[in-house]
């Protein structure tokens, strides 16, 4: 390999940039830490994912927009399908309005190991970019935790990698 080939090191958000929070913190500390690293007049939102650490600084899990918004009500998990029948009802989600509006913040101190999504997919500091871009391409990923040593040092997201090959390719 040609010693001048993009490194996921070269690429990084380091951890003390990016959102991270303790398995025993809980929804509304998720929310706030996401709602604090925001960009633009518009404040939109840096980041849609945090980190799960343990009380040794240990990488857990994870969690995305999606995780949050499905504790809010165990109505938006996944579908499993009815007897029968197998799908998604969006439709059927009006029925639940009211129910829903009244009784979302009642979830605010759930723990966040509740709805954690445990990380199957690591990649090293000293990996090659392209091997980032293969682990999520075909795991369908967005954002790679990075170690380096047996710490985690940050993450590399698909847009970092995105912007490196444009570069790269000269697209």
């Amino acid at each position: 390999m040609a010693a001048e080939n993009p490194i996921v090191r070269d690429f990084i958000i380091p951890i003390d940039r990016y959102p991270h929070l303790r398995e025993t913190q809980t929804l509304s500390d998720a929310v706030q830490v996401l709602m604090s690293h925001t960009c633009g007049e518009n404040e939109y939102l840096r980041y849609a994912g945090i980190l799960v650490l343990n009380e040794k600084n240990q990488l857990v899990g994870g969690l995305n927009l999606q995780d949050i918004l499905r504790a809010l009500d165990k109505r938006f998990a996944l579908p499993k399908g009815h007897e029968g029948k197998a799908g998604e009802y969006p439709n059927l989600a009006i029925l639940w309005e009211d129910s829903f509006f009244h009784k979302c913040s009642e979830k605010k101190d759930i723990a966040i190991s509740d709805f954690m999504v445990p990380t199957k997919k690591i990649v090293k500091g000293d990996d090659p970019l392209l091997k980032a871009l293969s682990i999520m391409l075909h795991g369908n990923e967005v954002v790679l935790p990075v170690k380096e040593e047996g710490s985690i040092i940050g993450v590399i997201r698909l847009e970092e990698i995105f912007l490196a090959l444009c570069g790269v390719c000269k697209l």
